[in-house]
């Protein structure tokens, strides 16, 4: 007996010191990882910037070394980035008459007199009469159309005052709510404009600014603002041309694959873009410039998933090809994970499941929870989750059945494939400078590793995954007053704001709207890019209801709507 219990102990000693070497690797590891990709060097890895694309060369070196072979040929996708827009000295606008054996014609300076605004589309040559269109407010409910007695529109450039009638003394007028330059564009839109013309209003009226937004929606006609009045007694047409540089800077998924030759793959990502100095607008923070390093969001993403690329080998991993996908564009809207799905070179049905990792470097020191978003995106889920054996006094699992939710397994999980997203937890560094390497928890983060590592393991012997739709929560790490549970398309350049995803059991998913649809109005205000759809919440309180308008395909619809 007492050989026995030696060599029993002999044995259970040798698997301590495997664990905990094992442990102290990882850690080690993730230390690497983390110093280096947040660190100044890389100056906040944003989008499009030199920091990302060091950040991705550092993530394929490590794809390397770890033996994943490239993705269609090489480590990496790349994708533009736009990173502003400026308008150029080819823009033009002048005026004539309308009577060609008139002499009058004026060419005007651009900035100085003129210039084009964030919502203009870029075209050539534009000429078409004039046409004044007073405020250009259509608001029949309060006593007020500008377009009511006006005749002929189609085809003309129309002339619009900013601001509303009597803003000097009424800013409490409902009409305030038309006046913004969105919402007359919409109307614009609507009545056949060719062209549209802002010219100053009242004292207290809106001012365009000459900066062009870089992520701005853009109608389908060129929009100018004026600095002078035009006289309304003559007949005029215009020529306008407007010309905008756009440059763009490209951007790097990087992707190393494990190929066991198999029929399906999973994917395992996390995304390796951050802020940089905030150049994008994306900070909490308010105080002076400075590197946003992102070490939690989402440098410990990445360097879970290279520590799972390192370790998942023999036949406990044979069941499926893997994917590794470094994502960029995150932050900006899931620009990298919806570039990858379009143009990946994989088809949904051929993808198992994903697994996503999104800041999992600040487990809570006492309550040592995970956050496990997704597990009702398949049954099957929940089954391999409850065969895991864990220490429940050093982890805490809290599970979530959405599939949606501002990372990009969400991506994904629109197309109906089954998700998880590890998350440990928002803190008050997330999206500002003071995310730093030394405030990781590794120990937590060795914990959630160890546990994905588990699960990944489980799940490779269930086969093809069933997907389930999920009664899903609103998308985004920010509340608001009321909510139609939607989820919008950051990417969408058109006019209006396109739903990506509808939550189950929301406002939106009870009134009819769908996945696809356009919003183009709530309530009175139009809508042309999700920027408008957010300031038009912000006029609603929870039980309100109102009309939604949308474009489903070529045929508009209504429907009632109710806040929560």
């Amino acid at each position: 007996m007492r050989l026995s219990f030696s060599f029993l102990t002999i044995i259970s000693l040798c698997t301590t010191l495997r664990a905990q070497e094992s442990f102290e690797a990882a850690k080690n590891h993730f230390k690497s990882d983390i110093v280096y990709l947040s660190s100044d060097a890389l100056e906040g890895r944003l989008a499009g910037s030199n920091g990302d694309k060091l950040s991705a060369a550092y993530i394929s070196e490590e794809f390397k070394k770890a033996g994943l072979q490239t993705w269609n040929g090489s480590y990496f996708q790349t994708f533009d980035i736009v990173k502003l827009r400026l308008a150029t000295g080819k823009c033009k606008f002048e005026m004539s008459m309308n009577d060609p054996n008139a002499s009058f014609h004026q060419q005007f300076v651009l900035f100085e007199e003129f210039f084009p605004i964030s919502e203009s589309k870029n075209m050539d040559s534009v000429v078409a009469p004039l046409m004044h269109c007073g405020y250009g407010i259509e608001a029949d409910t309060y006593g007020w159309n500008d377009y009511k007695n006006l005749t002929d529109l189609e085809g003309k450039i129309f002339i619009i005052q900013m601001g509303f009638p009597g803003d000097d003394t009424a800013r409490h007028s409902p009409l305030s709510a038309y006046a913004e330059i969105s919402q007359k564009l919409k109307a614009a839109q609507a009545h056949g404009a060719k062209g549209v013309i802002f010219i100053p209003g009242s004292r207290a009226a809106e001012v365009p600014k000459g900066e062009l937004q870089r992520n701005a929606s853009t109608m389908d006609f060129p929009v100018i603002y004026f600095k002078k009045l035009l006289p309304s007694q003559l007949e005029l047409r215009a020529k306008i041309i407007v010309n905008i540089a756009a440059p763009a800077a490209p951007a790097y998924n990087v992707i190393g694959y494990k190929n066991n030759h198999k029929k399906r793959t999973v994917i395992i990502c996390a995304h390796h873009d951050h802020l940089g100095y905030n150049e994008f607008g994306n900070s909490l923070y308010t105080g002076p410039i400075s590197i946003h390093n992102g070490a939690d969001d989402n440098a410990s993403g990445v360097a879970a998933m290279l520590e799972l690329a390192r370790t998942m080998k023999g036949r406990k991993f044979k069941k499926n090809n893997y994917l590794f996908i470094a994502f960029s564009g995150e932050e900006l809207g899931l620009l990298g994970s919806k570039y990858f799905i379009k143009n990946g070179g994989i088809k949904p049905e051929q993808i198992n499941y994903v697994v996503n990792m999104d800041m999992v470097g600040r487990m809570d020191s006492v309550s040592h929870t995970l956050m496990v978003n997704g597990v009702g995106t398949s049954p099957v889920w929940n089954e391999n989750l409850k065969k895991l054996k864990i220490d429940t006094t050093g982890l805490h699992i809290v599970t979530s059945e959405s599939g949606l939710g501002p990372s990009d397994h969400a991506s994904f999980y629109l197309e109906g494939i089954p998700v998880l997203h590890f998350f440990t937890g928002q803190h008050s560094d997330y999206h500002k400078p003071d995310d730093d390497e030394s405030k990781i928890n590794y120990n937590g983060m060795y914990k959630t590793y160890a546990y994905i590592y588990d699960v990944v393991k489980v799940t490779n012997k269930s086969g093809k995954l069933p997907f389930t739709k999920t009664k899903d929560v609103q998308a985004g790490r920010r509340a608001f007053k009321v909510t139609m549970g939607v989820m919008p398309d950051y990417t969408f350049t058109g006019s209006g704001m396109r739903i990506d995803g509808v939550s189950d059991g929301k406002p939106a998913q009870k009134a009819g709207l769908q996945k696809g649809d356009i919003i183009t109005k709530l309530g009175d205000f139009s809508i042309s890019n999700v920027q408008d759809y957010m300031k038009a919440l912000g006029n609603f309180e929870k039980g309100m209801k109102t009309n939604v308008e949308v474009f489903r395909g070529i045929e508009k619809k209504t429907f009632e709507i109710e806040f929560q």
